[in-house]
């Protein structure tokens, strides 16, 4: 085996064997520029590809310049794991100097917490993630110690997705990483977004009960629950776009890795659009990035201040197999990059939500870059025990996780192909969503197609009032702060919306929408004390005790006037939601298309029905 020239080992969890690559390397500026070699039964192209690739869906991303490291697969065949390890070097691994942080653990505090205050707080997203990193040397670095660090995660880490090392000439790039991005394969779309994360103890663990008891805790703790559904919805909007006739959601699942254990759902749909197409529209994971992804793009990459590089990002491995195309793409965390002179940067993240405790978010990514420097060097502090195995029949533990999907959307939670619940006045008529940068929009798409209505998907930059031929109109949620019209695309949606109601189209209007038309309607629209972003709320809807989701941070005091149907908070009198007494508009703070709403479709379904009730001339 040579390992001077490009090359990359690969230990894929489908696979029961490690994968050698050797071929040509490519660097590359575009995804479409992905050789589509299309044989039979073979590995064509494994691509690294830098986060700052999402420029190609327009978000706004720090680029140093980094281009994608494409390696045209001239061999490639299955080695025996012994053999392996047998070929593997054990060369003893010294750093070279200190090891610096990019943000001094103070610093790095100070910024997760003006991210949660002044980010969070108003209104510009639901969760962001915002990597520290370390840079080091590695003493007389060369290719046996890069193989060297490969060979102690195969050994050390439990249950990755995909171990590997990948050299382009340049560089080599290391990584243990829990979780598959996007997966293609016979048409069928898999994402596997995993967030929640349980920290082993140190050492080797004697105390199962002590472990369980922790574990418990741990799988009710809201935020850590709240926090994987979130992500799950981001990945969900991905999904809808994905996957023409639908798909489904399965879980929750464990993933049990050396010293962490994860939380994680399986998303699965059919789709024919083509692999580069589905990667692109999936840069990238909302584990990584947060959500909304535009929003979250715009917000790392204004407190982060420097390239991102590899972290966040995908490796994919594109192949043909029995005739048709695939796409196997894991996330890149986890992942060490060393340059030829032995420099390294490690970069980790975790995930702030409106109730992260800054500290506790401090101390996740030092544990999680610690464990990567210690399979850096060999040092072994962390249990390798399988701790899950002793419990996986454990009744208690099976009933936490089973009812985390008691009262989530049952929509999401089957696949909604055979499904008949058109609404027949509905039938082939326009609907037409504004998005304001959130692709929740895709979500609602998806439900109203499934009524029986044509929807059509606009930039809120690109609406034209004189020109909307729809038969309803959706102005659809979005980060921001409705009061502050400063903002352009607050300027613009909220023109939009007083052009709808002064006028008689029929429209429906949702979070950041129905804030806009609180205001154009003179509601008083404040910031809650507390975020509400991601969060599941017992409501009455207009007689109809429902359990529905919540993304916002502002919202509308309902004032005791009686023009209109309103469903309101008796406590705080925050406006979930209004009804036209001539039913001419709708409007909801909450997310019916969110997985936190509970009838979600029901409720979307209905009052699209209540919208109609009294057209006479529908044909």
């Amino acid at each position: 085996m040579n390992f001077n020239n490009p090359f990359a080992i690969i230990k894929r969890k489908q696979d029961l064997e490690p994968l050698f690559l050797t071929g040509e390397i490519e660097f590359l500026e575009n995804l479409a520029d992905i050789p589509r070699i299309k044989t039979d039964n073979s590995f064509d192209t494994l691509s690294m590809i830098p986060f700052s690739q999402i420029k190609e869906r327009g978000y706004e991303c720090q680029d140093s310049g980094l281009k994608i490291s494409c390696l045209t697969i001239k061999e490639s065949r299955y080695i025996d794991i012994d053999e392996l390890y047998a070929i593997l070097p054990d060369e003893k691994i010294e750093l070279d100097g200190e090891i610096k942080n990019l943000y001094p653990l103070k610093e790095y505090e100070n910024i997760i917490e003006k991210v949660i205050k002044d980010e969070i707080g108003n209104g510009e997203g639901a969760n962001f993630v915002i990597p520290n990193s370390k840079t080091f040397k590695i003493k007389s670095f060369n290719v046996d110690k890069a193989l060297t660090i490969f060979a102690n995660l195969l050994k050390n880490e439990l249950n990755s997705y995909w171990t590997f090392i990948f050299y382009d000439g340049e560089k080599f790039l290391v990584g243990a990483t829990p979780e598959a991005h996007i997966v293609v394969k016979n048409g069928r779309v898999k994402m596997h977004p995993i967030s929640g994360t349980f920290r082993k103890q140190k050492g080797e663990l004697k105390d199962l009960k002590k472990f369980r008891e922790d574990f418990l805790k741990f799988l009710g703790d809201e935020k850590e629950i709240n926090e994987l559904f979130m992500v799950v919805d981001e990945e969900l909007k991905m999904m809808a776009q994905f996957c023409e006739g639908g798909g489904m959601i399965i879980g929750p699942l464990l993933k049990e890795m050396s010293a962490l254990i994860h939380t994680e759902y399986l998303l699965t749909g059919k789709s024919k659009k083509d692999i580069i197409t589905l990667l692109r529209e999936s840069m990238f994971a909302a584990t990584v990035v947060g959500s909304p992804i535009q929003s979250a793009c715009r917000v790392t990459s204004k407190y982060e201040g420097v390239d991102r590089r590899y972290f966040g990002s995908t490796i994919a491995l594109i192949g043909n197999e029995d005739g048709e195309e695939f796409l196997d793409s894991p996330i890149t965390i986890r992942t060490i990059e060393i340059d030829k002179k032995g420099e390294v940067i490690v970069k980790v993240g975790s995930t702030l939500v409106r109730n992260s405790n800054y500290e506790d978010e401090v101390d996740e990514t030092e544990v999680k870059i610690a464990s990567m420097i210690q399979n850096i060097t060999s040092q072994k502090t962390y249990s390798s025990k399988r701790l899950l195995a002793h419990l996986e029949e454990d009744d208690e533990i099976l009933e936490a996780l089973g009812s985390r999907n008691q009262k989530l959307s049952k929509f999401w939670f089957f696949s909604q192909e055979d499904e008949d619940v058109i609404i027949p006045a509905l039938r082939d008529k326009k609907i037409l969503i504004i998005n304001n940068e959130d692709d929740f929009c895709f979500m609602l798409k998806h439900m109203l197609q499934k009524i029986g209505a044509v929807v059509e998907i606009i930039e809120y930059e690109d609406y034209d009032f004189d020109k909307d031929d729809s038969f309803i109109t959706i102005v659809g949620p979005g980060p921001g702060n409705p009061n502050n019209m400063k903002d352009r695309k607050i300027k613009i949606v909220a023109q939009i919306t007083d052009k709808l109601l002064k006028s008689d189209k029929k429209f429906i209007s949702i979070c950041l929408g129905h804030q806009l038309l609180c205001k154009a309607l003179d509601f008083e629209v404040v910031k809650k004390s507390t975020p509400y972003q991601g969060v599941p709320e017992k409501i009455d809807f207009f007689g109809q005790n429902q359990v529905v989701g919540f993304y916002n941070t502002f919202e509308a005091k309902w004032d005791n006037r009686e023009s209109l149907l309103v469903s309101f908070n008796p406590i705080s009198k925050g406006l979930n939601a209004l009804r036209d007494r001539e039913k001419r508009f709708i409007s909801f703070q909450f997310h019916p298309e969110s997985i936190l709403s509970q009838n979600g479709f029901s409720i979307l379904k209905q009052s699209v029905e209540y919208i109609l009730d009294d057209v006479k001339n529908f044909h």
